[in-house]
């Protein structure tokens, strides 16, 4: 049985294995091309849509996969947590790139297992995931017919402070629906709580958030929001395809404030709350960091990346215990799953701020010498700089 402590508290939750799930609206074109997954023998496949050759590669994780019989964690290694699959057009097919992730505060190593070039109808086998103790994946190349399904019914749920403007299917590969919320409150909501319910039982959840710090609705303000629901198998003529569960609703279950305070379901508010927490306790961390990167005299590059890199590795993402019971003191009723709740979410949140420099400086690091001046790295700095402190004053 897998350990799922951490992937219950990574905030785009899907009881089916696919991640991309709810999201702000996107302006690209469908390609009516989907990737069909074999993630576990003798379960049925999943489905996830592959983007345009202008949009970002996209794909999801699986947190479900069938280990090998002689799997074994190499010394001083995380085990893996998930295997994650992203895809995009290329000229010539569609470029597939597989990964695994691990970490024990928020899916932060991710180590390539390879990439791939697939064909319409092409089955390919992710046989380097053997190295890996994992179970090969099987990955099939799909072009489907564009379906509307049927709007389901969007139902608030103990949360006032929104209205549902309008609700409709969008042109997409797989089935997604828009829905246009409006803040008719005083204040700006930073986050929502919104579930994906199918014969009775939570299929999806998603908890989407302001990005560093921004409201997710101003007040008096609306918001788009795409729901992709579950894509399921279906048998057809020779193997599978894609289908959606009928009998489905979505619920916005929740709206947490900027003020801290909420509507509807408490888990919802207390995880934003540990975000937020987590953030206010990582950012002034990095901005030192930073700060005393654009103050050294150096004029090596190179020795100021990898010392920059070095500093960043180090610095810590426990739960401050002094953040964290005062967090905790909100909600003395719940007791100890209030105060890990708290802790997993500030964790995650301010492994995610030092992973994500973590990989900007491995960018950096990869630049052509010729753009990587002494000017351009300073350059960055200050802007790198400048934006986690406008990120740490909205919170």
């Amino acid at each position: 049985m897998k350990r799922i402590t951490l992937l219950s508290f990574l905030f785009l939750v899907s009881i089916s294995p696919t991640l991309d799930t709810l999201a702000q609206d996107g302006a690209t074109a469908p390609t009516m091309l989907t990737l069909e997954i074999t993630f576990y023998p003798g379960r049925k496949p999943a489905y996830q849509t592959v983007p345009g050759p202008n949009a970002k590669p996209s794909g999801a994780w699986f947190g479900l996969f069938a280990r090998t019989n002689s799997s074994q964690v190499p010394a001083g290694a995380s085990a893996v947590e998930a295997v994650r699959v992203v895809s995009r057009v290329e000229a010539g097919g569609v470029r597939v790139t597989v990964s695994t992730l691990s970490g024990t505060k928020a899916l932060e190593n991710e180590q390539e297992v390879g990439t791939y070039l697939i064909h319409e109808t092409e089955k390919i086998t992710i046989e380097e995931l053997r190295r890996f103790g994992i179970e090969p994946f099987e990955v099939r190349l799909l072009r489907v017919n564009p379906s509307i399904a049927p709007v389901p019914p969007v139902i608030l749920k103990g949360v006032d402070s929104v209205i549902v403007l309008n609700s409709m299917p969008k042109e997409t590969t797989l089935p997604s629906f828009r829905i246009i919320l409006r803040n008719q409150s005083n204040k700006n909501i930073t986050g929502l709580g919104v579930d994906v319910v199918a014969e009775g039982i939570i299929q999806l959840s998603s908890r989407p958030r302001g990005i560093e710090g921004q409201p997710l609705i101003p007040a008096g303000k609306e918001y788009w929001l795409t729901v992709a629901p579950p894509n399921r198998a279906k048998s057809a003529p020779g193997g599978y395809e894609p289908t959606v569960p009928s009998g489905m609703e979505i619920q916005i279950k929740a709206v947490v404030f900027d003020d801290g305070t909420y509507e509807g379901d408490a888990e919802t508010a207390i995880a934003a709350r540990g975000n937020r927490a987590g953030e206010k306790m990582e950012l002034p961390k990095v901005i030192s960091l930073l700060a005393s990167a654009l103050n050294s005299s150096s004029t090596n590059v190179i020795e100021r990346l990898r010392d920059l890199e070095s500093r960043v590795s180090s610095v810590g993402s426990d739960a401050d215990p002094q953040m964290l019971q005062t967090l905790t003191s909100e909600f003395p009723e719940a007791g100890n799953s209030v105060s890990m709740t708290y802790k997993q979410t500030m964790e995650f949140s301010a492994t995610t701020i030092k992973s994500n420099l973590l990989k900007e400086i491995h960018q950096l690091q990869n630049e052509d010498p010729q753009t990587l001046t002494a000017d351009f790295y300073r350059m960055w700095l200050s802007k790198t700089k400048e934006r986690y402190e406008k990120w740490l004053a909205r919170l």
